[in-house]
């Protein structure tokens, strides 16, 4: 790991592995192949070139639609939000068609032709009428930014090769970033590699973030005590892939030290917490437990006060402290810190942590053989979990919630209620509910271990 690297460093390699592949005639689809550490920060260079302070004469777009294995369907729904581009929007200043219009920047006025058909051909065929209508970007090309896949999202290598196989237009070139260890964008072999440009730069992202927090950071009394703090945190956190007890204890008794120095509750409950999730990722359960105790008690204490610290140290040693009681098979103890939870959550609308703490109190009902109230928890889950964006929904646990409750449904239900839930997870998820809990890992989601046969906790 080099001890030079850091984050502008790594930035500008970004820029000019860019510009050396910019000055290619040939290509029409350049793919990033990365490591994961270092998907954010090309993400954050192409950002980057659709602002005003880009520095490629390329004027950069970006298609936010999630991929669908049906290529026709998906192709509709990239062309909808092409269309959106030019609704107007609540803000004039966010209205960017307005603002060019108003600055005077437009040769003629511009509007989609809606008569062409919902592909990708015809959003290419649409921004160069787009470009051809603002003054100054005649000879300017346009390049169409896909984000990267998601693990559970379908490969896309098919759709790209049809995608090149019909022909991108001259003044069009696609961009996507893909990973080397779970490549999703393979392109065929029958087209021709000129077309193709792979972009992999030499980087160190974990290297260039450690640097970046060790600065500030030495054992000097000079340095302030909040960058030592800093520092110690992710000495702590690399403790955890050692799975040393005692390395753990004596910097966890570090890390505690300068919360004390800190002064204040809220550094202490800090310390508190982060030894918590320390040992607990080493599965030293009885330590971590101790500490969520403490956390989960001085915070309490912070949210009675109204500081905003409080309830996110709070619940995150809540989540800790069920999750032991959990793998102790204590579920009824856990039951009761996942109520909590949710009941604080819906106090704070906090949707995501509504979500769940009932999805999780279902889970575990359901692992009791209490089926009906493991159900009512599952719709309570997916009611919080329905203030969520809808992006949200469809890539975090809403998914295994909704699993759950089909399946609970299907188990004490009758079909109208059934016919409901399913109407539902519609509205919530889209028409193409059903396959997305059809994928990877889904099958896990109702899974149960076997209850003791006297369970008292």
């Amino acid at each position: 790991m080099s001890t030079t690297a850091s984050i502008g460093q790594e930035f500008y390699k970004v820029r000019e592995t860019w510009a050396a592949a910019e000055r290619g005639q040939q290509w029409q689809l350049a793919i990033w192949l990365v490591q994961y550490a270092d998907v954010d920060i090309i993400d954050k260079f192409l950002e980057t070139e659709r602002t005003a302070i880009g520095v490629f004469r390329e004027i950069f777009f970006r298609f936010d639609t999630p991929f669908q294995e049906d290529h026709t369907a998906y192709e509709k729904a990239l062309w909808e939000e092409y269309l959106e581009w030019f609704k107007p929007a609540p803000k004039e200043e966010y209205d960017i068609y307005q603002v060019l219009k108003k600055d005077r920047l437009l040769k003629a006025d511009y509007a989609p032709d809606l008569r062409l058909p919902a592909t990708l051909q015809s959003i290419c065929q649409e921004l160069l009428r787009l470009k051809s209508c603002i003054i100054g970007l005649e000879d300017v090309g346009c390049c169409i930014y896909f984000p990267p896949l998601r693990p559970d999202q379908p490969d896309a290598g098919d759709w790209f090769t049809q995608v090149l196989q019909k022909g991108v237009p001259a003044g069009i070139r696609l961009v996507t970033i893909d990973i080397v260890t779970n490549p999703k964008v393979m392109i065929g072999r029958k087209i021709p590699t000129a077309l193709v440009r792979i972009l992999q730069p030499s980087l160190d992202m974990p290297a260039a973030v450690k640097n970046e927090m060790d600065k500030g950071g030495g054992n000097s009394d000079s340095v302030s005590v909040d960058a030592r703090f800093r520092k110690q945190i992710r000495k702590v956190m690399d403790c955890t892939t050692q799975a040393d007890t005692s390395v753990m204890d004596s910097e966890v008794g570090i890390l505690l030290g300068l919360c004390r120095k800190m002064n204040g509750p809220a550094h202490a409950v800090a310390g508190q917490m982060i030894a918590a999730q320390a040992y607990f990722m080493i599965r030293e359960h009885r330590k971590s437990s101790a500490y969520a105790d403490k956390a989960i008690a001085q915070s309490k204490q912070l949210m009675e006060a109204n500081d905003p610290a409080g309830y996110s140290t709070w619940k995150s040693c809540v989540m800790i402290k069920a999750a032991i009681l959990v793998g102790r098979k204590k579920r009824k103890q856990a039951i009761a810190l996942y109520e909590e939870l949710a009941y604080e959550a819906a106090n704070r609308a906090d949707a995501f942590l509504i979500m769940e703490g009932h999805r999780l109190c279902g889970h575990l009902y359901y692992e009791l053989g209490q089926l009906n109230i493991a159900f009512e928890n599952l719709l309570l889950a997916l009611t919080g979990g329905s203030y969520l964006a809808l992006d949200v929904r469809r890539q975090s646990t809403f998914l295994h919630a909704a699993v759950m409750a089909v399946h609970l449904c299907e188990k004490t239900r009758g079909p109208e209620d059934l016919k409901i839930l399913r109407d539902r997870l519609q509205e919530l998820l889209g028409d193409d509910w059903a396959a997305l809990l059809q994928s990877d890992g889904m099958d896990h989601a109702t899974v149960r271990r076997k209850a003791n046969l006297f369970e008292f906790n």
